[in-house]
């Protein structure tokens, strides 16, 4: 067995041997004192037990197929948007709403350098997606009358950088008072046989635990408490690679509250029956979602006697969630189930080595923050346009691609303007959240803006 000076660090030792793991001191001798405190560090924050039951996920047979059922849909005509509207602001100028976004990613897809917020999206500014989301956070804020507290979930991997970027940015306008940054945890990725995988000679690889790890960062971080006690009650989530996503959205607040919602769900209606997008449904009874590939063939095809698909909730990752609620998951035996994926790791071999996979080689451990909506003693899902609220980036090209993206926020503000009464011919539109947040704001502001095309491109 490797010995080291610190007891302690002999006791971690000792726990690595037993767990059958010791191949990540392979290269012991050849670390510097730097390196070796690193990798201790790091093995002290992994729990073995945990590891070893997560690799009997490998061989684990599968689940069987789950009941699903349709899960009723809440589509508010212009009178019901309206009051809901009104339901919604009254929580938001009372101070009981709070955000989060998730904001774990690095943006190496797109290839760019940096977390996935810092991407440029603005379809005329080039405004970064964090800038979009604190500038409608300033916005909403300013009309309610009282900043909202908003949540950064960040990864061990982009922390760092992404305050750095909200200090560099003077946090895009806001108080810094209002923003706290939280850390997922990570998950070592093993082989497939239960053995860490080496990411370097000094670092065992390992990655975020997935959107579910918001719940364990909101509990272990005491933020459930702070909100609790600053008299927040509700909850609004949302995920980085939506810039369509209307933060805060009173509507969405409002359909909640006036549900009764312990949580509630954002969907979008999915037209074509090939689309890969999780659906929400309901699960032996219960409020979920179902990935597209957990579905049968028919269920997938099955149509309402209207055509349309009987299974066409599509999640869009938007919900709001009551804090009574997460935290009575807290207090109680609630856990969030590990699901395993089977991915392309890069790794160090036996020999020292750099190796980057041609097929999937590692498996890492995820969980979803959606597995709490079958907790929920109440859900409410509210359907929107996808065409005004979600289209994520997520590819560097095709589909939820910056070329989508953007041309999907201009044609948001496009339609916005027409509705306003604007008669202007451009190649790019972008509304400023500062500017307004919906199509009447900017209905009323019309006449005191300047609507000047440059260069083909609109900017308000």
């Amino acid at each position: 067995m490797l010995k080291v000076p610190d007891e302690r660090d002999q006791m971690l030792v000792a726990k690595v041997y037993k767990a059958q793991q010791q191949h990540v001191f392979a290269f012991w001798e050849e670390l510097d004192e730097e390196q070796r405190r690193e990798l201790l560090d790091q093995l002290a924050g992994f729990d073995f037990q945990q590891i070893s039951s997560l690799a009997e996920l490998v061989d684990a047979p599968a689940e069987p197929p789950v009941a699903i059922a349709p899960l009723p849909t809440e589509r508010p005509d212009a009178a019901r948007r309206a009051e809901l509207e009104a339901l919604g602001w009254e929580a938001l100028k009372a101070g009981k709403v709070a955000c989060l976004v998730v904001a774990g990613g690095q943006g190496t897809r797109l290839g760019w350098v940096g977390p996935k917020g810092t991407y440029p999206i603005g379809p005329v500014s080039g405004k970064s997606l964090f800038q979009l989301f604190a500038e409608q956070l300033r916005a909403t804020g300013e009309r309610a009358g009282r900043p909202l507290p908003w949540y950064v979930l960040t990864s061990r991997l982009n922390r760092e950088a992404t305050e750095r970027a909200f200090a560099e940015a003077a946090y895009y306008g806001l108080d810094p008072a209002q923003v706290t940054f939280l850390t997922q945890s990570d998950l070592p990725n093993t082989d497939p046989e239960g053995k860490l995988l080496m990411a370097t000679k000094s670092e065992v690889a390992a990655s975020p635990n997935g959107h579910g790890g918001t719940f364990s960062a909101l509990v272990d971080s005491d933020a459930l408490d702070t909100l609790t006690a600053a008299g927040v009650e509700h909850l609004f989530y949302f995920q980085v690679d939506n810039p369509l996503c209307r933060v805060a959205d009173p509507v969405f607040l409002g359909a909640h509250i006036a549900g009764g919602a312990e949580a509630s769900t954002k969907v979008v209606r999915k037209e074509d029956p090939d689309e890969k997008i999780g659906l929400v449904v309901l699960r032996d009874g219960k409020a979920g979602v179902v990935e597209y590939s957990e579905m049968s063939a028919e269920e997938q095809q099955q149509r309402d006697p209207d055509g349309q698909l009987t299974f066409r909730g599509g999640n869009t990752a938007i919900h709001v969630f009551s804090l009574a609620f997460l935290q009575r998951l807290a207090e109680g035996s609630f856990k969030l189930h590990y699901h395993l994926a089977r991915k392309k790791v890069p790794y160090v071999d036996a020999e020292g080595n750099h190796v980057d996979p041609d097929e999937p080689n590692g498996c890492k451990f995820e969980t979803f923050i959606f597995e709490v909506l079958g907790e929920a003693q109440a859900h409410v899902a509210l359907e929107v346009e996808r065409a005004d609220e979600f289209e994520p980036l997520k590819n560097s090209s095709g589909p939820y691609s910056p070329e989508t993206v953007k041309a999907a926020l201009s044609d948001l503000a496009k339609r916005w303007l027409e509705a306003a009464g604007a008669k202007v011919e451009a190649e790019r539109y972008e509304v400023s959240p500062r500017t307004a947040l919906d199509a009447a704001e900017l209905a009323s502001k019309l006449a005191d803006l300047d609507l000047t095309v440059t260069d083909g491109s609109l900017s308000v």
